[in-house]
């Protein structure tokens, strides 16, 4: 399959993406503020910086979809790939790995997927990371309740990038949000996936960690 096959499928995918925005509800929190996800933790708003890459970094990776689709409409996420931008042929699978230390737990709230939450507290303050359509989740992850949580601590194995919930397009949907699950873009960047760091190095922008 070619990306052009995979392009005609985006929109679906990004019916699906705003559904989760619209409706997740995390650990009891407010689902109040998602009014205001698209220009959510603008560049030069304070953040705090907890996160690491959701996967091992090698050559291979890419972004596929940024803040924003390619075409314009609101993602809420950032989409990685194991493969070639230019065709989902050759997409790959790969572990996915905690961000940051947390509490987690999968299957456990509105989701496109399989997917891992994990909630975290950073100097006082709450914010969860999403890990969605995944292939297969961890057996040491607790499925179905959010009031069945384990610890985990941040490069710990989450489960396998698949496709479920957005059939032939491998990928991994990393979001961050925060207490009231209003997403944030845990780059800081807002705009199209041109403006986003190759994914092959840790970076050190937004909401991530620097070397």
């Amino acid at each position: 399959m070619q990306f052009s096959r995979f392009s005609i499928r985006r929109s679906l995918i990004a019916t699906a993406a705003v559904a989760l925005t619209a409706g997740l509800s995390l650990f009891a929190a407010s689902p109040s503020g998602t009014a205001n996800a698209a220009t959510a933790a603008p560049a030069g708003q304070a953040r705090a910086q907890f996160l690491t890459l959701p996967f091992e970094p090698t050559d291979r990776m890419e972004i596929l979809s940024g803040w924003y689709y390619n075409g314009g409409g609101f993602h809420g996420g950032i989409d990685f790939i194991n493969g070639n931008y230019s065709g989902s042929r050759g997409w790959q699978t790969f572990p996915v790995i905690a961000s940051a230390d947390g509490e987690a737990c999968g299957n456990c709230s509105s989701r496109q997927g399989n997917a891992v939450f994990v909630k975290h507290v950073v100097n006082g303050a709450t914010y969860y990371t999403y890990y969605g359509h995944l292939a297969s989740i961890s057996k040491d992850i607790p499925l179905g309740s959010q009031s069945r949580t384990v610890h985990v601590k941040r490069g710990q194995f989450l489960g396998m990038a698949g496709d479920t919930g957005a059939r032939g397009a491998l990928h991994l949907h990393f979001a961050l949000m925060n207490a009231n699950s209003t997403p944030l873009d845990p780059y800081s960047v807002g705009k199209l996936r041109g403006a986003y760091p190759a994914p092959n190095i840790t970076p050190g922008i937004g909401w991530f960690v620097g070397n």
